[in-house]
C-alpha cells in the first residue's frame, strides 16, 4: 500500500499539541443505502478521517431512526432501478426540470421529517462536522440549519459525475467534487463557486493496493492463462446481465471466462446459475466484499455506470467497459468517462462485446484507456476530503 503510506506521513509529522487537537475533533458520517456507491463513497472518508485521529459514526439515514415499514424508500428506488430502469430516467429527467424551476422539492419536504431528531443527535453528540455522501442527509441538514440552525459544518460529497436534481437547494458549507469539469455545471445550477472543493472521488483503501494480476487471480482461484471479463451489476444487481453473458459467449473462446457479480439479487444470480451453472466459461458471484481482487484479476470490466465503482475501476486502471446504465445519472457518468477516454461508453449488448473484445485482444486499446485514467483521475479523493473537514473543523474550534 505504498500509495497511501506516505500521505499517512503527514500526520505522524504534526506536534503533539495538533495531534491531540485533531483527536478531540467527532466527525457524523451520514449515507443512504440506495444502492452500495454512496455507502462506500462514507466509508473510503471515515478511513481517511480515522487516520487523521478524528473520532467518526456513520449512519445510513433512512436506518438511524428506527427500521422502515414493510416498503421503504431505500426499497422502492432499489425496486425500480432492478425492474423498471426506464421509469428511474423518467424520474431523473422529472427531477432536472423542477429543480429547473427553483421551487422547493419533495424531496426537501419529505427530508425535513428527520430534522428534530437528526439535530438532537449531532448536539448531544458534540459533531464538529457533518459530512453526507448523499442527497437526502443533505436536506435534511438545510431544513435543520433554517428551522432550528447549527453549529456543526455541514459538507456534501457529489458521489457522481454530474450535477445532480435538487443539489443545489441544499446548504451546505462546502461541496466536494469529484472532477474540475464538474464545477461549471455546479455553478450554473446556482452553488456558490466558492463552496466548490474539487477533492477527487472518495475511494476505499483496498482500491490503492499494490495486489498483482497474479495473486489477485490466485486469492479468487482463477486460472493465469484465462482471458477473463468481469461483468458487475452493482451492489443491487441492476441490468440484463443474462442478455450481456449471451453476447460475450457467441463467439466460443475456452480460454474465456466471465465472472458476475450479481450483488445482492439473489433471483439475478439464481437466474444465472440455471441458464450457466454448466458452462465452465461463466462464474456467478454472489455479493462480494472482495470487487477490488476481482478488478485487479480481470482483463477488462463491463460494469453499470455508477460513479464510485467507476472511480474505483480507474483508480486500479481497468479497462473499462460501460454498460446496462440505468438512464439518468448513470448516462451521463458514462459520457463524462467515455468522453474523456476513460472508458468505453456501449448502447447495445453487441457493441459492449465488440468494445470488450477489443480491449482483450488488440493490444492497444486497453493501454490508451489505461493512460486516460491515469491523466484525468484524482486517486486521492478520501484523503483530501478527511484533510479540508478536519482542517476547518479546528479552524472553528479556536
Amino acid at each position: 500500500m505504498r500509495i497511501r503510506e506516505k500521505h499517512a506521513f503527514r500526520y505522524n509529522i504534526q506536534s503533539k499539541g495538533e495531534t491531540k487537537e485533531m483527536n478531540q475533533e467527532k466527525v457524523l458520517l451520514l449515507s443512504c443505502s440506495t444502492g452500495e456507491g454512496h455507502n462506500h463513497c462514507a466509508h473510503a472518508v471515515r478511513q481517511q478521517l480515522e487516520a487523521c485521529g478524528a473520532h467518526v459514526d456513520f449512519f445510513d439515514m433512512l436506518h438511524l431512526f428506527g427500521e422502515p415499514g414493510p416498503i421503504s424508500v431505500e426499497q422502492l428506488l432499489n425496486i425500480i432501478s432492478t425492474k423498471a430502469p426506464n421509469l428511474f430516467g423518467l424520474m431523473y429527467r422529472a427531477g432536472e426540470r423542477v429543480s429547473a424551476l427553483g421551487v422547493t422539492s419533495p424531496v426537501y419536504l419529505v427530508n425535513r421529517n428527520y430534522g428534530r431528531k437528526l439535530c438532537d443527535l449531532i448536539e448531544e453528540n458534540g459533531y464538529a462536522a457533518v459530512v453526507c455522501s448523499h442527497l437526502f442527509p443533505m436536506e435534511t441538514l438545510t431544513f435543520i440549519r433554517r428551522q432550528y440552525g447549527l453549529n456543526a459544518r455541514c459538507y456534501g460529497i457529489l458521489s457522481d459525475y454530474t450535477c445532480i436534481p435538487f443539489l443545489a437547494e441544499t446548504e451546505m458549507d462546502a461541496y466536494f467534487l469529484p472532477h474540475e469539469k464538474v464545477r461549471a455545471e455546479c455553478e450554473q445550477a446556482g452553488i456558490p463557486a466558492d463552496k466548490l472543493i474539487v477533492t477527487g472521488m472518495p475511494v476505499a483503501e483496498a482500491f490503492h493496493t499494490d495486489m498483482t494480476k497474479e495473486a489477485a487471480r490466485l486469492a479468487l482461484h482463477i486460472p493465469t492463462n484465462a482471458k477473463m471479463y468481469l461483468v458487475m451489476t452493482g451492489g443491487i444487481g441492476c441490468g440484463d446481465a443474462m442478455g450481456l453473458c449471451e453476447k460475450l459467449l457467441k463467439v466460443p473462446d475456452e480460454d474465456m471466462l466471465l465472472c458476475v457479480l450479481a450483488g445482492r439479487n439473489q433471483e439475478l444470480l439464481d437466474s444465472l446459475k440455471e441458464r450457466f451453472g454448466r458452462n465452465p466459461c461463466v462464474r456467478a458471484v454472489p455479493f462480494t466484499d472482495q470487487v477490488s481482487t476481482y478488478m485487479r484479476a480481470t482483463d477488462v470490466l463491463l460494469s453499470k455506470a455508477g460513479g464510485i465503482s467507476s472511480a474505483e475501476a480507474a483508480v486500479m486502471h481497468v479497462p473499462l467497459v460501460h454498460t446496462m446504465m440505468i438512464p439518468g445519472v448513470e448516462t451521463r457518468n458514462a459520457a463524462f468517462f467515455s468522453a474523456l477516454g476513460m472508458s468505453m461508453m456501449a448502447d447495445s449488448f453487441d457493441e459492449a462485446a465488440r468494445f470488450a473484445d477489443r480491449i482483450v485482444y488488440d493490444g492497444k486499446t486497453g493501454p490508451r484507456l489505461i493512460q486516460a485514467q491515469r491523466d484525468h483521475m484524482l486517486p486521492e479523493g478520501a484523503e483530501s476530503i478527511a484533510q479540508y473537514v478536519i482542517r476547518h473543523a479546528q479552524c472553528c474550534a479556536k
